[in-house]
């Protein structure tokens, strides 16, 4: 098992490669990178860019800097345990699934996993990239935001959401989190990934700050444990 040490920067997991800033991003099927570098032992050459957004651009609107973003098609290669409130992050065959177990699902590489809101069974995408949580809006149309948050999409840009705070369950071991509804445009490319898989909502890092995570893409795992 290897171990890394997680810089936490506005809710954004990041880990040091050399010199450069790497974003650690469950939400993204692909990653960048504008030279070659190791990760894991590993050489990697991903593209300098995805759809012409690059690891400057989402600096700028991020507000932190990132020099590259490793994303699914290269933490599928590996079982990762992130384990936020000790501010590390393992890798390695031989990490072993937390209490709370489920088989893995994904979207193009994106975790799939199931989750309680408010009583209600469903799915969630887990991305570890996204510091706001977001849920479909038609499980919160008939009520009143308590607060709102400021965020960014990297092909449209920063915009305000409004927020909800909801009950949150892995099995038995609930929790509060916060989640936004994204504007129209924005929606409407959240929706087809959410009816694709079949899940209510993307959950980010808010939900590392109670439980570590274990993704397994080889064993078709994906485990909690509470901290």
């Amino acid at each position: 098992m290897q171990t890394m040490t997680i810089l936490k920067q506005q809710g954004h997991i990041l880990v040091l490669i050399g010199n450069n800033r790497a974003i650690i991003d469950t939400g993204s099927p692909s990653s960048m990178s504008p030279a070659l570098f190791n990760f894991l032992n590993q050489r990697q050459c991903p593209p300098t860019n995805i759809m012409g957004i690059t690891p400057q651009k989402m600096s700028e609107l991020a507000g932190i800097r990132i020099d590259l973003l490793i994303g699914c098609d290269i933490l599928s290669q590996h079982t990762i345990r992130f384990r936020w409130r000790d501010g590390l992050l393992d890798a390695g065959d031989d990490i072993p699934d937390g209490p709370i177990s489920a088989e893995l699902e994904t979207l193009m590489g994106i975790p799939v996993f199931p989750v309680t809101l408010r009583g209600q069974l469903t799915k969630a995408l887990f991305d570890t990239g996204a510091h706001l949580s977001y849920i479909d809006p038609e499980l919160v149309e008939r009520e009143s935001p308590t607060g709102q948050r400021n965020d960014f999409y990297p092909f449209v840009g920063q915009f305000t959401a409004p927020t909800y705070r909801i009950t949150t369950a892995l099995d038995h071991e609930s929790l509060e989190i916060e989640y936004g509804t994204l504007p129209h445009s924005l929606q409407m490319m959240l929706g087809m990934a959410m009816d694709v898989s079949d899940s209510s909502a993307v959950i980010g890092t808010q939900l590392l700050e109670t439980f570590d995570c274990t993704i397994s893409w080889t064993r078709n795992r994906i485990s909690w444990q509470r901290k």
